[in-house]
């Protein structure tokens, strides 16, 4: 036998990562989520223009809210669309982040610094999605079950409050979605990537 004997290291320690990066902070990554919901809000906007549907539901001439067709909007579907693709086309392209995380300096990856493919942005943006999505699914009966529905709006305003709070109180700044899909968020040198 030898008197050798290895010891595992830990799967991510700093030295694993590129030279000069370090995680994105809570506040950074915050900043950088506000610049890319100006720009999907002008994004969305343009599309309701340009294509014709509502971004709020019609009201009558009595003053009654207009039933439309059942189920979701189509400002809402719209925009669910566009934010999931805004986000993998940018974030699983040779930019690796979206416009707002790269004014910030940051890039989405693998935990050694290496680039996420479109799959792994589609997953990680569509698990944060699906925290919300009980809400837009329930918006029909906001008006009919208020109580259910302010009782589902609290978990979920709680569970995504969780989910970005953990950036600020975990050693690595991961979020819930970045945990989830094997993902981190990093502050490149500003010479860039």
């Amino acid at each position: 036998m030898s008197d050798e004997t290895t010891v595992p290291t830990p799967p991510l320690q700093n030295s694993t990562i590129p030279v000069g990066w370090t995680y994105g902070g809570f506040w950074r990554r915050a900043l950088a989520a506000l610049i890319d919901m100006l720009i999907l809000l002008v994004a969305s906007l343009a599309a309701s223009l340009i294509f014709g549907y509502p971004l709020t539901t019609q009201a009558t001439a009595a003053g009654e809210a207009y039933q439309g067709a059942p189920g979701l909007p189509t400002a809402t579907v719209v925009n669910i669309a566009l934010y999931l693709t805004y986000h993998t086309l940018f974030v699983g392209s040779g930019m690796r982040a979206t416009p707002g995380k790269r004014f910030m300096t940051l890039v989405v990856g693998r935990p050694d610094g290496g680039r996420v493919g479109a799959g792994i942005a589609f997953a990680r943006i569509g698990v944060q999605e699906l925290l919300p999505l009980p809400l837009l699914l329930m918006q029909p009966q906001a008006k009919t079950a208020p109580l259910l529905y302010l009782a589902v709006a609290l978990v979920v305003c709680v569970a995504l409050l969780v989910n970005y709070l953990m950036v600020a109180f975990t050693d690595q700044k991961t979020a819930g979605h970045d945990r989830i899909c094997g993902t981190r968020v990093f502050k490149t040198p500003d010479e860039g990537v």
